[in-house]
């Protein structure tokens, strides 16, 4: 029996593909390994994804909480407004103070004008001391905002160099 070109030529072409078949093998063998390879990218994804979502369920719950407290003090202050604004048009109102006491009688006027004024300082103070609240609300929310992002960064893969974006509602697939 002749060993015939073609006969060669087709155990060369089998040769090259078992021994490409086998190098394929290895290579997605690497692929799927779950210490360094693509495995343990997707498993490191799959934590990172987990992370940001709890991370953004926790913040969403504290921003919830805050935008409450916010929208009360917003209402306080709008009531405290009114009410120096209606003090103001009292105290505008009220008759000017006399230039020298009268002897036989307090004029009823400067009590009134006396008692408006500490009811509009007690106002003021009271606003303020709303704004004030209202400012350290709105620094912790941004706080938290912030340390959420970068806890989120520092659990993503130090290869990708992309800042964490959070988005209001993540799929974990």
């Amino acid at each position: 029996m002749l060993v015939s070109p073609f006969d060669i030529a087709i155990i060369l072409i089998s040769s090259i593909a078992c021994i490409y078949c086998m190098v394929l093998s290895r290579r997605l063998r690497a692929l799927q390994n779950t210490r360094n390879g693509l495995g343990a990218t997707i498993k490191a994804l799959s934590d990172s994804i987990s992370a940001v979502s709890a991370t953004t369920d926790e913040t969403r719950y504290h921003a919830g909480e805050l935008a409450t407290r916010l929208a009360h003090l917003i209402e306080e202050a709008k009531t405290s407004c009114a009410r120096v604004e209606g003090l103001m048009r009292d105290l505008e109102q009220a008759p000017p103070p006399a230039p020298q006491p009268v002897q036989y009688a307090p004029a009823p006027a400067a009590p009134v004008a006396q008692q408006t004024a500490d009811e509009m300082r007690e106002a003021l103070a009271l606003s303020n001391a709303r704004l004030r609240e209202i400012t350290d609300l709105m620094h912790r929310m941004k706080h938290m905002s912030e340390e959420s992002a970068a806890t989120a960064q520092r659990d993503m893969d130090t290869t990708d160099s992309r800042p964490v974006q959070l988005r209001s509602r993540m799929k974990v697939v």
